[in-house]
């Protein structure tokens, strides 16, 4: 007897399906036009008038998603499933159908994936907004208000798994929570050592302050932290962040940023990294670059743009990005 392999309905998976297909090649089917992974493309979802979704491959061999708009992500099952309004279950059975019953979906030799996420996951628990965080912000003009609109969050735990993080928060140690779509990056400002100083689950796609900016602008400015996307913010600038300066921002979303704004300026702090990552960046996509003059670093020890408003105070600071950024 031969086994029809279009009849098996055990243990139907991902898996199962993907010895009959890869996953580029059912997002191709069911996008139905020409698709490039990391190239930005409108949304399958809804109207979008600026392309702002596209695929990226994780280092793992997946095939993932990102809505830059709307922060959503997920990988091919998601897709389905949001794509017709079907359950998991639905989604799987859609693309067992399509791919083995009908071969609709054209495909070579089969990818195999690892499908191990590489992001564990972190979650948090919030705290009261106290005197000890206003004093913190208040010294870059980052309002409570501000801080709410970033998402950011003063925190008493984190969990990294299901691990209670031994970091806890105290007056002379606050702690802090970027949320940044579906993830978090964990901010201890007065830490001596990285390690201590920062924990996240972000990746390269994950940029900072993406999610509050206007839907067109003048002049977008990316800086090397949220810190400072906050005070560009108070200052009355469109600004993001990597996730750091020498972090790769994808073409993608580079893309979807230059269809947004007229004019985009690389402003990193002053020092070796910043230098670097700033030619880095506006050498590849063309881009202008900036920085806040040497003679502050060597007079106030000032590197970016909330150090700027720290040691001379909010209005010299806009008058001197005003210049630069003028030049």
């Amino acid at each position: 007897m031969v086994y029809d392999t279009t009849k098996v309905t055990d243990e139907l998976s991902l898996e199962k399906i993907l010895t009959k297909t890869n996953q580029f090649s059912i997002y191709k089917y069911y996008i139905s036009k020409p698709i490039k992974i990391n190239k930005a493309i409108s949304s399958p979802f809804r109207t979008d008038r600026n392309p702002s979704w596209s695929i990226f491959e994780t280092k793992q061999g997946d095939l993932l998603y990102k809505d830059f708009k709307t922060g959503e992500s997920g990988g091919i099952v998601k897709f389905v499933q949001r794509l017709f309004s079907l359950s998991f279950k639905e989604a799987l059975e859609k693309m067992w159908e399509d791919t083995v019953v009908k071969q609709h979906v054209k495909t070579t030799k089969p990818i195999k994936v690892n499908y191990t996420n590489k992001n564990v996951s972190i979650s948090i628990q919030q705290k009261y907004f106290t005197n000890t965080d206003k004093d913190y912000w208040s010294q870059y003009s980052i309002t409570k208000e501000t801080l709410k609109h970033f998402k950011v969050y003063p925190i008493k735990h984190f969990w990294i798994g299901d691990k209670l993080s031994n970091l806890i928060y105290s007056k002379l140690q606050p702690m802090y929570a970027y949320k940044l779509f579906d993830k978090f990056k964990i901010y201890r400002p007065y830490s001596e050592t990285k390690k201590d100083k920062w924990r996240t689950n972000c990746d390269n796609y994950d940029i900072q302050g993406i999610q509050q900016l206007p839907e067109t602008g003048n002049l977008l400015i990316i800086t090397k932290s949220l810190k400072d996307v906050m005070s560009l913010y108070e200052l009355g600038f469109n600004a993001i962040a990597p996730q750091s300066e020498q972090t790769h921002v994808p073409t993608s979303i580079m893309k979807y940023l230059k269809e947004k704004f007229k004019d985009i300026v690389v402003l990193y702090d002053y020092d070796e990294g910043g230098i670097q990552g700033a030619k880095k960046l506006s050498e590849k996509y063309n881009l202008k670059n900036t920085h806040i003059p040497k003679h502050y670093l060597d007079l106030y020890s000032i590197k970016d743009v909330s150090d700027c408003i720290k040691e001379i105070g909010i209005d010299k600071t806009k008058e001197l990005l005003n210049k630069l950024l003028n030049e």
